[in-house]
């Protein structure tokens, strides 16, 4: 119970802390409404080419039925390879194949297979898919009483082709969090030791690892309201599509948050007063945000400078909760991302009890 009573202590004076709020949250949502207003873009049609083998009776009657659906704009192509290359550098999101013999196939040999391709970073790639196979389920009750006789086989083909604005969003989120933590912690640590709160804690039937764990557990559930601000905001606002688990992307945002908060007590060990706590947190903070993938992927940097940076704590974070977020992947989908949080959190964690002093 006590644990509870200061871990609410604790978030009360964090919501007291104007200047430490607008930095952790009020600037990084004006971050992302500025950016948010740069690369904002139209809401635009689904462009569906196809490639047509068949050119026969059924093909003909599929294309002329898909380009009567709404949102649905239909580009005939003849290149298979060239539409193929498209999809796959992103400029374009869905090509349909229509096999030779179609009409035969489906008159004696069905299902016949269409092959879609599509963009697998593409977070309505799966409503486009229910709704051609929603499409099709249809057509095969046109064409023969409810015998499929028509079958879609999807090919997910990873891009880049991910809006700004998307790409951005979970990066500014994690930022947030970890300017808070390592900074927010290192400060109140200082000023602590500076007005010797510590030394004072020390002497009263207070256990130590008590006050401690309150701390990190503010820290935490202030980084979970973070998060949901940022991505809220983006999702609300710029309609950048939140579809990963809830409930999975809050656990990859306490994981990572760990690491930040051992820095901090790191950097608050190191700092004789809060100016210099705050300058060493900067010192920490600043060199992460710019070559960690926040504003631009860490694969455009130069090969040795890339790979110092994703075994940094920070790279490997945003590229998760940019996964878990936008694409609904799983922590199963990152493995090497989350065994080098989990090194540093054991690393940290034991520096951070190692160097941490009272006075």
């Amino acid at each position: 119970m006590l644990l509870v009573h200061l871990t609410l202590a604790n978030l009360k004076m964090i919501v007291r802390n104007r200047q430490a709020l607008f930095w952790s949250m009020a600037f990084p949502v004006l971050m992302v409404v500025v950016f948010g207003l740069i690369a904002r873009e139209p809401d635009t049609s689904i462009h569906i080419a196809v490639v047509d083998y068949a050119n026969d009776s059924v093909s003909e009657r599929l294309i002329r039925s898909l380009d009567q659906v709404a949102n649905y704009e239909i580009d005939i192509r003849v290149d298979e390879q060239t539409a193929r290359e498209e999809v796959g550098d992103g400029d374009l999101s869905y090509l349909l194949v229509l096999p030779a013999g179609l009409a035969a196939t489906v008159a004696d040999n069905p299902p016949a297979r269409l092959t879609l391709v599509y963009d697998d970073t593409s977070p309505i790639s799966g409503v486009v898919i229910v709704s051609i196979e929603r499409f099709l389920d249809q057509v095969n009750l046109d064409i023969a009483n409810a015998i499929d006789r028509l079958a879609l086989e999807p090919e997910g083909v990873l891009t880049q082709d991910v809006t700004f604005i998307a790409f951005l969003l979970p990066g500014i989120a994690v930022w947030g969090i970890m300017s808070f933590s390592v900074i927010g912690i290192a400060t109140t640590m200082a000023s602590y030791r500076e007005k010797k709160i510590l030394r004072r804690i020390m002497a009263t039937p207070l256990k130590v690892r008590t006050f401690f764990v309150a701390q990190v557990l503010a820290c935490l559930l202030m980084a979970l309201v973070q998060a949901s601000v940022i991505l809220g905001l983006g999702g609300l606002v710029y309609d950048v599509p939140i579809v990963g688990n809830l409930l999975l992307i809050g656990l990859v945002i306490i994981i990572g948050n760990i690491v930040f908060l051992n820095l901090g007590f790191i950097v608050g060990a190191y700092s004789k007063s809060v100016q210099a706590a705050s300058g060493l947190g900067n010192l920490v903070v600043l060199p992460l945000l710019m070559f960690s993938g926040v504003f631009f992927s860490p694969d455009s940097l130069p090969k040795m400078l890339t790979a110092v940076v994703r075994f940094m704590p920070l790279a490997p974070m945003v590229e998760t909760v940019r996964g878990v977020t936008l694409e609904a992947k799983g922590i199963g989908d990152f493995p090497t991302q989350i065994a080098i949080l989990a090194v540093w959190i054991g690393v940290t964690s034991l520096v951070a009890v190692k160097v941490f002093r009272f006075e």
